[in-house]
């Protein structure tokens, strides 16, 4: 029993518990609340001091605390360090998932558009070069490492118990509601899924780093480097029937790419002897139930605020 994989893969490694995983994700929904807050109070400006406002107290100096109250956690966290050569297939993976998600939010937002909702305002994209760089430094790499440590380091691992495709399910999902924007949601729900398979297949929560900070820096690059042409109309009358055909055709292409890229990774994943537990039924004690039920409700708050809002401007 004991050399059994699973089995070690379960009992064998130190991992964050539940408990602790849902109290995390509820203090980050709190955070972007009372940073919020904050933010008005100070009339604080610039996305720099944002993400610092809300990221630093929040997320960080959190996991900070519980990995030094809780030592021995860097086997469940998979602080390993990344394969040679894996950043390039990261790489092309975030590519082929910002021109994806683009699309699946196009089609997202034309049906909720249909339902009269209306898109929160967008961040302002960089106009230099000098902007372009500060914007991938505080836009992209600075979420994208916090989110990756929360998602796919402590809520990965505290859900792994119940099987790995379901623990990447539900980091995908909390990662998606926490941030409250029902437009982006299957942009979200994609980044989120793909970088829990890449955390699973190459053992280490800096793939998903990795790939979240590519992803993030190319929908930043990519509308700055092709200027107005990148603006896309989310009115489905702008589009010819051969015009969404053809896009349609390149989307089924790209998702066609990532799908090999993920199953050579799935392969490397099996050579190299990356676990992949299976689906085990656990019910959840009363306080693991209560503080994810608080946390989802929350977020779900959350997006219906920012819709009220986008409605209102």
């Amino acid at each position: 029993m004991m050399q059994d994989p699973i089995y070690n893969r379960i009992e064998g490694i130190k991992r964050p518990s539940l408990t602790a995983a849902s109290a995390l994700v509820l203090l980050a929904v709190a955070g972007l609340w009372l940073s919020s807050l904050a933010e008005w109070a100070l009339n604080v400006q610039g996305m720099a001091a944002l993400n610092a406002l809300y990221y630093l107290p929040f997320v960080g100096l959190p996991l900070l605390v519980y990995v030094l109250r809780k030592p021995g956690l860097s086997e469940g966290l998979r602080l390993n360090p990344l394969p040679g050569l894996s950043a390039l297939a990261l790489a092309l993976l975030a590519l082929l998932s910002v021109y994806v998600a683009s699309f699946l939010s196009f089609l997202w937002s034309l049906m909720l558009d249909s339902l009269g909702l209306t898109a929160p305002g967008t961040v302002p994209m960089p106009q230099t070069r000098s902007e372009l760089a500060l914007s991938i430094l505080t836009m992209a790499a600075f979420p994208a490492v916090f989110e990756e440590l929360l998602f796919r380091g402590f809520v990965l691992s505290a859900w792994e118990t119940r099987g790995t495709a379901f623990a990447i399910g539900v980091s995908a999902a909390l990662f998606a509601l926490l941030h409250g924007n029902l437009y982006g949601l299957p942009a979200y729900i994609l980044v989120g899924a793909v970088a829990g398979l890449v955390t699973w297949a190459l053992d280490s929560v800096y793939a998903g780093i990795t790939y979240h900070t590519l992803y993030n820096a190319a929908c930043l690059a990519i509308p700055f480097l092709m200027g107005p042409q990148a603006e896309v109309g989310t009115d489905a009358a702008s589009f010819s029937a051969l015009q969404t055909a053809a896009m349609v055709m390149q989307t089924m292409m790209m998702e066609g790419l990532m799908v090999i890229v993920l199953y050579a990774l799935w392969q490397r994943a099996k050579t190299a002897g990356v676990v992949l537990i299976p689906r085990i039924h656990r019910p959840l004690a009363d306080r693991e139930r209560i503080l994810l039920a608080a946390a989802v409700l929350a977020m779900a708050a959350s997006a219906v605020i920012v819709q009220m809002l986008a409605v209102r401007q």
